[in-house]
Parts: structure tokens; C-alpha cells; sequence
């Protein structure tokens, strides 16, 4: 038991000194902390509409945008909520929306991006 300790003490040394970088957490996910969603989509717009949030966490809307002339991407955000209501992010009118959903703060580690 204590090799197989220092082995991996080891390799998250190496790792760390490597230049790759490691990550670890000890946070956990609370699950009466879930944060329940519905989106829609309406031209360049996603709505989100919050309709639990138990732990009154922040939740806003997440849009990814891409120009198609230039291939140049955005983020856009809606309006960030500590309860339930709706956030709504909208991309320029040049671009098109490559990636939709919506963003969760949870204290301690940021926001966390949840995807559609």
C-alpha cells in the first residue's frame, strides 16, 4: 500500500513539473443543489429558463457564436439569475450559433457549462 502511494505521489509530481497540467478536485457535486433548465432557440437568441434552483446558485445563458466570413468566435452570456425566471444571450447578426446552453456558479470552483 505505501508503494503504490508514493508512485502515485510520484506521477502527479512528474505531472505537475512536466508542464502538463493536473487537476484535481475534492469538491463534490450537491445533488439537492441541481439546478433544472429548459432552452429554447429563436433566430441568433437562446433562452434559458431556470425553473428550480434549490441553493438559489447563479445560472445565466451561454451562447457560443462563429462568424462563417472569418471563422471568429464569441461568447455571449444572458443575464446572470439567483433563482428561477429567464436569461437570454443573443449572438451579432453576422454569426451563426455553433454551441447553446447554459452556465452554473458553484462557489469554490466557477462557472460550470452545461451544454445542448
Amino acid at each position: 500500500m505505501r508503494r503504490s502511494r508514493s508512485i502515485l505521489v510520484g506521477a502527479a509530481a512528474a505531472l505537475t513539473f512536466s508542464g502538463i497540467p493536473l487537476f484535481v478536485s475534492t469538491a463534490q457535486a450537491d445533488p439537492s443543489c441541481v439546478v433544472s433548465t429548459t432552452g429554447s432557440t429563436s433566430g441568433k437568441s437562446f433562452t434559458v429558463k431556470v425553473t428550480s434552483n434549490p441553493c438559489g446558485r447563479k445560472a445565466r445563458a451561454y451562447l457560443g457564436c462563429i462568424n462563417p466570413d472569418t471563422f471568429y468566435r464569441t461568447t455571449k452570456y444572458g443575464a446572470a439569475l439567483s433563482g428561477v425566471g429567464t436569461s437570454k444571450a443573443t449572438c451579432h447578426p453576422d454569426d451563426k450559433i455553433e454551441k447553446r446552453g447554459h452556465q452554473v456558479y458553484v462557489p469554490g470552483q466557477g462557472w460550470t457549462t452545461y451544454l445542448r
